[in-house]
């Protein structure tokens, strides 16, 4: 039986969701390729191949929905939720690379997405997956979504209260720490960068 108890991060990856804009498409695209053909079926339904990844990401409107990603110390994107809106409700869909599992990144992703729904003042989240993604399911069901199963897939949904000042805040807040983590990071990765020159 596969044990999905989330484990304290890794001291070397803070687990920082940061917002993606449209000019992070190729980095998201890298790690959609990074995945192997089951993990991209259980994130889209099918194995999709590199050229229908690189139509899904070019179709994602960076204004209307949001992509909430973790990153390495290297700016590797290892984690990725895509909030998807419909109308009134946002849908999730999150990868995670294998190397990068049963370190709660998921969970933390799952956690910013449903603060920005709320935020954005969206009453409703769901996701819709294949029933053997275990992995997804506990997750939905950590959060308090209402799972339900038709045949194959299985669909997972939770309302949200309004947006509070609180929330509001948190989220501020949540948004200047992964600004300074990922500075953090840009800054660490050029000096490096410079020492394989200069050194």
């Amino acid at each position: 039986m596969t044990n999905f108890t989330r484990k304290p991060a890794a001291p070397h990856l803070p687990v920082v969701p940061v917002r993606l804009a449209a000019a992070d498409r190729a980095a998201l695209l890298e790690h959609f390729k990074a995945l192997d053909a089951e993990d991209r079926r259980l994130r889209f339904g099918l194995p999709l191949g590199d050229a229908a990844l690189e139509a899904y990401v070019q179709r994602i409107d960076f204004e209307g929905d949001d992509v909430l990603v973790v990153h390495d110390e290297g700016l590797r994107i290892v984690a990725a939720i895509h909030v998807a809106r419909a109308g009134s409700a946002a849908e999730l869909g999150l990868s995670v690379l294998p190397g990068h599992r049963a370190e709660g990144v998921g969970s933390a992703l799952f956690e910013r997405a449903v603060m920005r729904i709320r935020n954005r003042g969206l009453g409703s989240v769901y996701i819709h997956c294949l029933v053997e993604n275990a992995a997804m399911m506990h997750i939905a069901r950590k959060l308090g979504m209402r799972v339900v199963r038709e045949g194959a897939e299985t669909d997972a949904y939770l309302a949200l209260p309004p947006a509070t000042a609180q929330t509001r805040w948190d989220e501020w807040v949540r948004d200047q720490q992964a600004n300074a983590v990922k500075a953090i990071r840009q800054q660490a990765r050029l000096s490096r960068a410079l020492m394989g020159i200069f050194g």
